[in-house]
C-alpha cells in the first residue's frame, strides 16, 4: 500500500525523469535483462539490512519463545490517497501453540468500495509445517496456495513446495531444497507457471570464517532456455566489510556494484558508499552516513545517477521509551529542488500498537496510512 501511496504522490516519476532511478539497460533490452540487472538504487544495500535481519530474526525468535501460549489480535488500518479515497483493511488472527496451529483472516475494501477477502490456516508437522492460503477477489473468483515445508536437522535438508491454484483451475508450482554443506549452502528452486513455463535458478553460497570472505554464486534458467548469472564476494576489514557484485543478464550485458562499508562503535556512525558501473560503462553513486544519538539515529544520503543529477535523504528517528512513542522523518530533495517528506509514527496503546504514515509528495499532495493492531493473550495462571 505504502508503495502505491508513494507512486501517486508523484515521487517516482519525478525521480525516474531526474535521472535517479537507474536503468541499466538501454532502449530495446529485452524485459528479462531489465529484470535481472535493475539497479535498485533506493535500497540501502543487501549486507547491513541482511545483518539488521538476522539480529531481528533472533529478536523475533526470542519474543516468540516468550510470548503466550495462545492468543490472537485484531488489526485495522485505512489508507487516504491524495484525492481523499480510503482504502481499508481489516485482518483478525490467532495462534495456539500447543495445537500447533494459527490462522489469520481478513477482508480488503478499495477506494471504490469492491471488497476482497483472504484466510490462511496453518498447521504445524512433525518436520515443519503445512499452510492453505485463499484469496477471493472482489469479483468473487477464488485462488488458493497449498505450501508444505519439511526439514531434516541431520541431514542438514530444507525443502518446501508449493501448488497455486488460480480460479481457471489451472495450477503453479514451486519447490525449493536447501542443502547444508560443510561451508555454506546450496540452493535449487523451480518454478513452472500455469501454461508450463520453468524457470530455475541455482545458488551456492560459501564462507570463510578465517578469512572473513563469504561468496554468493547463483545461475538463473528462463524458460527459453538462456541464463542469467550473478556474482558476490564479501570481504571482513577491520571496522566494516567491502563487497564486490556482478550481474550478467541473458543477453550478455554485465552490471557491477562496489560497496564498502565501516563503522565506528566508539561515536556511533556508519558509512556506506557504493559504485554501480552500468552496461554502457556509466556510473551511479550512493553515499549514506548514519549517527547514532541519544534517543535514536540520523541519516543522510546522496544519490547521483548516471547523468550526474543528485538527489538526498535526511531522515531522524528518536524513540521514547517511557511514553511508548517512535517518530521517523524523512526529507528527500529532488535535483530540481523540490522536496517530498515521510512522517511515520508508532504509539503503544494498552493493548497493542498505532502506526500512522504521512506522506507528502513533492506537488504538495498529501497522503497517509493509519493502522491499529491490538492483542488478546490467552494467559496461563500460576498454581
Amino acid at each position: 500500500m505504502d508503495g502505491r501511496i508513494l507512486i501517486s504522490l508523484g515521487l517516482a516519476a519525478a525521480m525516474t525523469a531526474a535521472g535517479l532511478v537507474v536503468s541499466p539497460m538501454p532502449a530495446g533490452a529485452a524485459n528479462s535483462d531489465n529484470i535481472v540487472l535493475a539497479a535498485r538504487e533506493g535500497r540501502q544495500g543487501g549486507a547491513q539490512r541482511g545483518q539488521q535481519r538476522n539480529r531481528s530474526s533472533k529478536g523475533s525468535q526470542q519474543r516468540r519463545a516468550n510470548a503466550p501460549r495462545q492468543g490472537s489480535y485484531s488489526r485495522e488500518s485505512t489508507a487516504t490517497g491524495p484525492n481523499g479515497k480510503q482504502r481499508t483493511r481489516s485482518e483478525q488472527g490467532s495462534w495456539d501453540k500447543d495445537q500447533g496451529t494459527w490462522q489469520r483472516s481478513g477482508q480488503r475494501t478499495g477506494a471504490n468500495g469492491r471488497q476482497g477477502t483472504y484466510d490462511v490456516q496453518g498447521q504445524r508437522t512433525d518436520s515443519g509445517y503445512e499452510r492453505r492460503a485463499t484469496r477471493t477477489g472482489p469479483d468473487g473468483k477464488t485462488a488458493t496456495r497449498d505450501t508444505t515445508m519439511t526439514r531434516d536437522r541431520d541431514a542438514g535438508t530444507r525443502t518446501r513446495d508449493s501448488v497455486t491454484t488460480l480460479p481457471d483451475g489451472r495450477t503453479a508450482t514451486s519447490s525449493t531444497t536447501r542443502q547444508r554443506t560443510d561451508d555454506g549452502f546450496t540452493r535449487n528452486s523451480t518454478r513452472t507457471g500455469p501454461n508450463g513455463n520453468t524457470m530455475t535458478k541455482d545458488t551456492t553460497v560459501s564462507r570463510d570464517a578465517e578469512a572473513g570472505t563469504r561468496t554468493r554464486d547463483s545461475v538463473t534458467t528462463l524458460p527459453d532456455g538462456r541464463t542469467a548469472t550473478s556474482s558476490a564476494t564479501t570481504q571482513r576489514t577491520d571496522d566494516g566489510f567491502t563487497r564486490s557484485a556482478t550481474r550478467t543478464g541473458p543477453n550478455g550485458q554485465t552490471m557491477n556494484r562496489d560497496t564498502t562499508v565501516s563503522r565506528d562503535q566508539e561515536t556511533g556512525t556508519r558509512t556506506r558508499d557504493s559504485v554501480t558501473t552500468l552496461p554502457d560503462g556509466r556510473t551511479a553513486t550512493t553515499s549514506a552516513t548514519t549517527q547514532r544519538t541519544d534517543d535514536g539515529f540520523s541519516r543522510s544520503v546522496t544519490r547521483t545517477g548516471p547523468e550526474g543529477q543528485s538527489a538526498t535523504t535526511d531522515t531522524v528517528g528518536s524513540y521514547d521509551k517511557d511514553a511508548g512513542i517512535y517518530t521517523r522523518d524523512t526529507v528527500t530533495t529532488l535535483p530540481d529542488g523540490r522536496t517530498a517528506t515521510t512522517s511515520v509514527m508508532k504509539e503503544r496503546t494498552e493493548d497493542g500498537v498505532t502506526r500512522t504514515v504521512t506522506k507528502t509528495g513533492p506537488d504538495g499532495q498529501e497522503a497517509s496510512k493509519t493502522t491499529s493492531t491490538s492483542f488478546d493473550f490467552d494467559v496461563a495462571e500460576d498454581d
